[in-house]
């Protein structure tokens, strides 16, 4: 039942996705449309010659084109990683030669059907290659290339946010080594040389600088509430207003912590996604 309801959600997303690209698609080029319509008016004005709307608007359905070629190369892309350039290059030149020939059909079919046949293969391809060609290479060449740049960026950012965190911490103390269990810690604070780690009835001092340990742990549990304080988020219970720009934060085992103005928003938006109820 459940993977059922995943399907069905999966398909709404992904109609919904192709919906709003496409009327994004569609006003773009409905206006590009019309500002190269206009634009051939006042070029016949200029040269004194007639202006023909049906002609115009028969030669811009070059842009219509790119809505289907578009959204259809943007599903196909999905799929892919384009880590050759060999690769790019074949996303790039597929739609422009099917673009092309759907051009080459679609023009012939109006001109049998308003225009008594009045424009040939040839004519519809050298003029496409002789005034249009550049504008296929280079919408089609953004479109692939800035996809093939997101894509990666997307993935470094992955792989950042994917980072290992540390469960366990060895603290020595003396000639005993102390397991911690990362869970267990309410707080870390400075204690220069050393941070002090506090669990709920225990405190331990352990070599290591409040930086390098906050690398190692996750930032989305551990935040930093003060220069010289991380808190884990699991252990609060709440935190109100100072009246003065900082709060104070409760934790689980009663402790109070001051949450400096400095790193308040962050604290909240971390506190609030922590303790979100799912259901």
């Amino acid at each position: 039942m459940t993977q059922t309801t995943f399907r069905k959600e999966s398909f709404y997303d992904i109609s919904t996705d192709i919906k709003r690209n496409v009327g994004i698609l569609l006003a773009i080029f409905i206006s590009i449309i019309g500002l190269t319509i206009f634009q051939d008016f006042l070029e016949s004005n200029r040269g004194g010659y007639s202006f023909y709307f049906s002609e115009s608007i028969l030669y811009k359905t070059i842009w219509l084109i790119f809505i289907p070629l578009l959204t259809l190369l943007n599903l196909a892309l999905k799929n892919q990683i384009l880590k050759s350039f060999g690769k790019t290059i074949l996303f790039i030149v597929t739609p422009i030669i099917i673009h092309l020939v759907l051009l080459s059909l679609v023009f012939l079919f109006l001109s049998v059907l308003f225009y008594n046949g009045r424009y040939d293969l040839y004519e519809v391809l050298t003029y496409t290659l002789a005034n249009d060609l550049y504008k296929l290479v280079i919408i089609y060449s953004v479109f692939v290339f800035g996809y093939k740049y997101l894509s990666f960026k997307s993935t470094d950012l992955a792989s950042i946010n994917k980072k290992s965190c540390i469960r366990k911490i060895i603290i020595c103390n003396g000639k005993n080594n102390i397991v911690v269990e990362v869970n267990d810690i309410y707080q870390i604070t400075a204690a220069t040389p050393y941070i002090s780690i506090q669990l709920e009835e225990k405190k331990h001092l352990h070599t290591e600088t409040l930086k390098s340990i906050s690398i190692k742990l996750d930032n989305n549990k551990f935040v930093r509430v003060h220069k010289s304080t991380i808190v884990n988020l699991e252990k609060v219970i709440s935190f109100k207003s100072r009246l003065n720009g900082d709060y104070e934060i409760l934790l689980k085992n009663n402790t109070a912590i001051r949450l400096s103005r400095t790193y308040v928003a962050d604290f909240k938006v971390k506190f609030k996604t922590a303790h979100q109820v799912t259901t």
